[in-house]
């Protein structure tokens, strides 16, 4: 192995530690548990979709409530909000669920029209039905918005990026299907490999 090998193995090394780490961190910095005498309960939140939308827009999350001190079944309350950079409330939701040990699902939220463009964050919090607060989950999500004739270019670009995709596609299918190789010329083809 030559030094440049060596040094682009070492790199792939180090970009793969960086990756861990920073895999591992964004777990830790998005679950976010606020009250440790009620830690028996956890919630984590998830995005389906990335995080970047538009006005207007749906987008679906993975909720997981985990519950350490399972002592039969607990109706919890989930509360979603969508909060601002300023800490203004855009949006709220909720739901009830029943859980154990563990509990996962996807909740829908639909953005508002009228959301301006910016940095927002999603608190996902779980209380008891009698409105003790179990833990808190916080994540963070882009709005920008895009104009119609951006959403027309970038339609026109997808629609010609398709149509050189299929014409790719059907020429070589074309250069391929013209290639004839008999079945004596494969056979020459593999002895000869075989002597070198």
């Amino acid at each position: 192995m030559g030094l440049h090998q060596g040094c682009i193995c070492s790199l792939g090394k180090v970009y793969t530690i960086v990756f861990v780490v920073y895999f591992l961190f964004s777990i830790l910095w998005t679950t976010v548990i606020i009250s440790e005498s009620t830690a028996s309960l956890a919630i984590s939140v998830s995005m389906v979709e990335g995080d970047t939308f538009r006005p207007g827009q749906s987008f679906h999350i993975i909720t997981e409530i985990r519950n350490s001190k399972s002592s039969g079944r607990v109706d919890v309350k989930v509360t979603y909000e969508v909060v601002d950079e300023k800490d203004n409330s855009i949006l709220v939701e909720s739901t009830t669920v029943a859980i154990e040990t563990l509990s996962s699902f996807s909740q829908e939220i639909k953005l508002p029209e009228t959301i301006n463009s910016g940095v927002y964050l999603l608190k996902a919090n779980v209380t008891s039905l009698d409105g003790t607060k179990y833990a808190e989950v916080i994540t963070s999500f882009s709005v920008v918005e895009v104009s119609a004739n951006q959403q027309l270019l970038i339609e026109y670009i997808m629609g010609g990026a398709l149509i050189i995709t299929a014409c790719g596609l059907f020429y070589e299918h074309r250069r391929i299907s013209k290639l004839k190789v008999s079945e004596d010329d494969l056979k020459k083809f593999i002895e000869l490999q075989k002597l070198h």
